[in-house]
């Protein structure tokens, strides 16, 4: 397959939510927190550089919001199988229709 500037580098598909897995990495920790501080401390983002910018710091970034998501939600689920199911519900990016 060949990737282009605005695909994510893990799944090939267009971005379409970009908001880059930093961003998303602090958003995830706060959620996370309420239920389990020791695996919010865990989780954290990765910048990979891309032709797409983030919504909310503007950095370039090349993986999408649902490959990071379904990164995070499987180690949650790893760890605690209740958690993952809030996870899912709050950091959908159709990641619920898939484990369904």
């Amino acid at each position: 397959m060949i990737t282009t500037s605005n695909s994510c580098v893990e799944c090939d598909q267009v971005i379409t939510n970009p908001i880059c897995a930093e961003c998303l990495a602090d958003r995830m920790r706060v959620v996370v927190q309420e239920y389990n501080p020791k695996l919010a401390q865990e989780i954290t983002g990765c910048s990979i550089h891309g032709d797409t910018n983030c919504l909310f710091c503007g950095k370039g970034m090349a993986l999408c919001a649902y490959c990071f998501t379904r990164g995070i939600y499987d180690f949650l689920e790893e760890n605690d199988v209740m958690l993952a199911e809030e996870f899912a519900s709050r950091f959908d990016f159709e990641l619920r229709q898939e484990l369904i």
